[in-house]
C-alpha cells in the first residue's frame, strides 16, 4: 500500500472517528498503523473547521441596529405662529421637554464596531425640524460583539421658533388636545467594522408615540426599532 493510499484510508478513518460513526472496536486494526496520520487529519479538520468559521465571522457584516427603549416627554406645547413667513410655512413658538434612549446593537459574534464621527439625532414632527442633538462627540466608541451601547438624549427649550407650517401646526394643536403625540427620531451616524476598512453610514428614523408623562406617573413605552 502506498503512502497516498494511507493518507486516503486514514482521513477516511478519521472521519469516521471524529464523527462518531461506525464501529471503532472494527476500525482498531485497520487504524494500528496509522495512529499518527489519523491524529494529523484529525487536526488538519479542526483547523479548517476553525478558519471557515472564522471566515464566515469577519467576511459577513451584520449592520448595526438602532431602537429605542425608553422615551418620555414631559411638554409638547404649542405657541400662537410668529408674525412672518421665511418661504417654508409661519413660525411658531414651540416648548417642548423631552427624553430618549438610543441604543446601538452589534448583533456580530466576533467583529467590534467603532463609532466613527459624532452621533447626532433629530426630533421631527411631520417631517418638520423641532429639535437637533449631538448624543456623542466625534470619537471612536466601541461596541464589542454581542453588545450594545446607550445614548441617553435630554432636550428641552421654552418658545424656540420652529417652522411648522399651518397644516403641521394645526396638527400639533389636535394631537396635544388628544394627549398622543406621533414624533420621529432620526438618527445619524457612521460606523467602522472590525477588520472591514470602508466606513458605513447609518440613517434611520424611529418612530415614536407618546403621551405626557411625569415623575409621579410615567407613561408607558414599548421598545421602538428603526429603519
Amino acid at each position: 500500500m502506498d503512502d497516498e493510499d494511507v493518507c486516503g484510508d486514514a482521513c477516511g478513518e478519521c472521519i469516521v472517528m471524529c464523527c462518531g460513526g461506525g464501529d471503532t472496536h472494527h476500525h482498531h486494526h485497520s487504524l494500528s498503523g496509522t495512529t499518527a496520520a489519523v491524529s494529523c487529519c484529525c487536526l488538519l479538520l479542526v483547523v479548517l473547521a476553525v478558519a471557515a468559521l472564522l471566515v464566515a465571522a469577519y467576511a459577513v457584516v451584520v449592520p448595526v441596529r438602532v431602537t429605542i427603549d425608553d422615551a418620555a416627554h414631559g411638554r409638547l406645547a404649542l405657541a400662537a405662529p410668529a408674525s412672518g413667513t421665511n418661504g417654508t410655512g409661519s413660525a411658531a413658538a414651540v416648548s417642548y421637554d423631552l427624553s430618549v434612549a438610543v441604543v446601538l446593537h452589534n448583533h456580530n459574534w466576533a467583529m467590534s464596531v467603532w463609532r466613527r464621527g459624532p452621533l447626532d439625532a433629530e426630533l421631527r414632527f411631520r417631517g418638520r425640524t423641532i429639535a437637533r442633538a449631538r448624543l456623542a462627540a466625534a470619537g471612536r466608541g466601541r461596541i464589542r460583539p454581542l453588545k450594545m451601547e446607550v445614548y441617553r438624549l435630554n432636550t428641552a427649550a421654552e418658545g424656540a421658533p420652529v417652522e411648522l407650517g399651518p397644516d403641521a401646526a394645526a396638527e400639533l394643536a389636535r394631537e396635544r388636545a388628544a394627549g398622543v403625540f406621533d414624533l420621529e427620531l432620526a438618527v445619524f451616524l457612521e460606523v467602522h467594522y472590525e477588520a472591514h476598512p470602508r466606513r458605513r453610514a447609518i440613517r434611520v428614523t424611529c418612530p415614536l408615540r407618546l403621551s405626557p408623562s411625569t415623575a409621579t406617573a410615567p407613561a408607558a413605552f414599548a421598545r421602538v426599532k428603526c429603519a
